[in-house]
């Protein structure tokens, strides 16, 4: 990291020091400070990835274009949302967070609108996510600038208009959403599943529990309507509402085996029923056997009456093939899970590119991890196969220019690209080395 200052600064010449100890002030660590303030006049970082597809798939070849954009002067940025329609589709609005505020697109991320929060209260509160509820309305989750172990967690639940006003205040017990894929919005029902960080202090019997949040006046007042103890699950990792199916929502948990299961509400969240249940800890798929965290899983795609997931574990205790995460496919209604692909690091996204899904991991999650072992990795699945050919295709490893192991995404990407164009989370260092924790994807085929 500090060779990479060094470098930044050697390439940017001199450098606003004023502006550095602004970012300091809102929580920007020092070498993002500097490497955020030193980059402002460069070129956008990009890359272009080529890769011949295998025989049999619909295309014969794919380019992947990755840069980050450049926002307004200010404190590092982080994607949080690009917006859908009422239909589901991507649209050209995208969210980002910061201290103190957010950043909004509404060109598919060629320009950027910083806002500040218009409460003084908020001014330096970390804002962790957003959620568009239409109508130049956004659900805020912000947190204060420090937290103590031992202390209970706090999150402030705000509504927010695109211009930063404040139009609602819910200060919390509890926790905040895992990623894109935790909150939903349907029919006047809004809903998120909580997900608990551990607290060093608390013992295992002290965990926090993890909790469903619902609100049916645009997130005014809120109801817990799911809840487990944290001896029971860990953390909620995915909450959606199914597509076209009015008051159907499907919810997971993690991470350990006996945590991972899958549960379905029908009405809109007043009742729920755990449809893994039927599942002992190993289940026996085409004569192998797996634990029960191939329903450990941070994404899911409806495709009619079937489901597509990847799981977000190795699946390290399957006895009879070799550690990895999978993609599976199942019924919707009567969980029959098959293989569908398999992938060397755990699964955190799944995002439509017309004719595929796109399947992003994070990295290696071994704590003494090799360089490579610390790429994460890009897969190209086909939804539907005309001619025999690999389930699903590795495209590319990317870069990561720390020492450390990395969630990359975080499970933060867009749902589905719009002409070719789609966004993820990154991890300050994932791809470049420097620059806004937003990544700017767009796909080519040929």
């Amino acid at each position: 990291m500090f060779k990479a200052i060094g470098e930044a600064v050697a390439r940017s010449g001199p450098f606003n020091v004023r502006a550095i100890a602004k970012d300091l002030l809102h929580g920007t660590s020092l070498g993002q400070a500097v490497l955020s303030r030193t980059s402002r006049s460069r070129t956008a970082l990009t890359r272009e990835y080529a890769v011949r597809l295998p025989d049999g798939y619909p295309a014969a070849e794919i380019r992947v274009s990755l840069s980050v954009p450049e926002l307004p002067a200010g404190p590092l940025a982080g994607f949080s949302e690009h917006v859908t329609d009422v239909a589901g589709h991507s649209t050209d609005t995208v969210l980002a967070t910061m201290t103190g505020g957010f950043a909004l697109s509404r060109d598919l991320g060629a320009s950027w609108q910083r806002v500040r929060v218009r409460d003084r209260r908020f001014a330096r509160h970390q804002f962790i996510h957003l959620k568009s509820l239409g109508d130049s309305e956004l659900l805020a989750q912000a947190a204060a600038e420090s937290w103590r172990p031992g202390l209970p967690r706090v999150i402030d639940n705000l509504v927010l208009g695109l211009d930063g006003e404040v139009l609602a205040v819910n200060q919390m017990d509890g926790s905040h959403w895992h990623g894109c894929r935790s909150v939903d919005l349907a029919g006047g029902t809004l809903m998120y599943a909580e997900y608990p960080y551990e607290d060093p202090a608390a013992t295992p019997g002290e965990r926090a529990p993890s909790r469903v949040l619902r609100s049916r006046d645009r997130g005014r007042s809120w109801q817990t309507v799911f809840e487990r103890k944290g001896t029971q699950v860990r953390h909620f990792h995915f909450l959606q509402a199914r597509p076209g199916v009015p008051g159907e929502w499907w919810l997971t948990s993690g991470d350990k085996p006996a945590e991972s299961s899958i549960w379905v509400s029908k009405d809109d969240g007043d009742s729920w029923e755990e449809i893994t249940g039927q599942f002992a800890d190993r289940i026996t798929i085409a004569g192998s056997e797996y634990p029960r965290t191939v329903f450990r899983l941070t994404d899911l795609v409806w495709e009619g009456d079937e489901i597509v997931w990847g799981t977000d574990d190795y699946l390290g205790q399957n006895r009879l093939r070799s550690p990895g995460s999978r993609m599976f496919r199942s019924n919707a209604s009567r969980l029959r899970p098959t293989i569908v692909g398999l992938a060397q690091w755990p699964i955190r996204n799944i995002v439509d590119v017309g004719d595929f899904y796109m399947i992003l991991t994070q990295s290696s999650a071994r704590p003494n991890s090799t360089a490579e072992e610390r790429r994460p990795a890009a897969y190209l699945m086909p939804k539907h196969r005309s001619r025999p050919g690999p389930e699903m295709a590795h495209l590319f490893d990317l870069d990561n220019f720390s020492n450390s192991r990395t969630g990359f995404t975080y499970s933060r990407a867009s749902r589905a690209a719009r002409n070719g164009t789609f966004f993820t989370y990154r991890a300050s260092t994932d791809a470049f080395p420097f620059g806004h924790k937003i990544l700017k994807w767009h796909v080519r085929f040929s």
